[in-house]
């Protein structure tokens, strides 16, 4: 599909990331790592509200009770109405120079993975204030979504340039018997943020690799492409009110004169639905 992207947000982020949908306020949110800060849109009117942060933001949550949690450098915090930061968790020692991607999970937890050169980063799951290293040695802890069943979690370390998955326990949060699900070449780009649709079918965003692809879960084939203005693609989220709108990321990371949309945001209508995001509970 190289056709029928329509412009969402025309800033120039430097690395676009973490889209998702809140469909209680009908408002996509997403944020730009370097340029700390997170953008709120009304899609309708194109309204964009933008967000200033003390540090870099890696991912963010939605909370049942309208706030924000923000994983910035050194914690994640609690983001109040009021735009006030407070601290989410007990103080730990976490590993990695910064949080990256993360998403709330079927059972209210938020889990997500810290970035660092040479595997030095880990992943982690809040809960109740609690912060806790479920695993580590990862380099760039990147896209995760679970399948419909809650019973597996699809997972991707950037460098390993592969998907991954795991057994994953509801009742308990632990994520086991660790394996891969399939090799991405380097031909493609390297595998950045991603998320399932509501067939369990994947959809990845390729850093350098100018695109989304859509990928079977059964063949694990490319079944479609969303090419996009600009060579780094960083995540992608569905949303709209019918949850058949692929909202996609980029970075302005690259030559502004050969590719003066990078670090714009996107969507397109597809065929297909997603899923309706998880809430963090408190």
């Amino acid at each position: 599909m190289k056709n029928g992207l329509i412009l969402v947000n025309k800033e120039n982020s430097q690395v676009g990331e973490g889209p998702l949908w809140d469909a209680r306020t009908e408002t996509f949110l997403f944020l730009d790592i370097r340029g700390r800060c997170i953008w709120k849109v009304n899609p309708e009117i194109l309204q964009n509200e933008k967000f200033i942060l003390p540090q870099q933001i890696g991912c963010m949550a939605v909370c049942e009770n309208g706030e924000l949690l923000v994983a910035l450098e050194d914690a994640v915090y609690r983001m109040l109405k009021s735009g006030e930061l407070t601290k989410a968790h007990q103080q730990i020692n976490i590993k990695g120079r910064r949080f990256n991607d993360g998403k709330v999970g079927p059972d209210g937890a938020f889990y997500l993975g810290t970035t660092d050169n040479n595997g030095q980063g880990a992943f982690y799951r809040l809960r109740d204030g609690e912060l806790v290293e479920l695993f580590d040695k990862c380099s760039c802890s990147n896209g995760l979504d679970w399948t419909n069943d809650k019973k597996h979690m699809y997972y991707i370390d950037t460098p390993k340039q592969q998907v991954e998955i795991f057994d994953f326990d509801v009742k308990n949060g632990t994520l086991s018997n660790r394996r891969k699900f399939m090799d991405i070449p380097v031909e493609w780009g390297c595998p950045d943020g991603m998320c399932l649709d509501e067939n369990d079918d994947l959809w990845i965003a390729l850093w350098d690799g100018n695109k989304v692809i859509h990928i079977d879960k059964s063949t694990k084939e490319i079944v479609d492409e969303i090419w996009v203005p600009c060579p780094k693609a960083s995540c992608c989220a569905f949303g709209g009110r019918n949850l058949n709108e692929l909202y996609i990321t980029t970075a302005a990371m690259t030559d502004f004169h050969s590719f003066p949309q990078a670090g714009n945001t996107f969507k397109t209508v597809l065929g297909v639905k997603g899923k309706p995001i998880n809430y963090y509970k408190y």
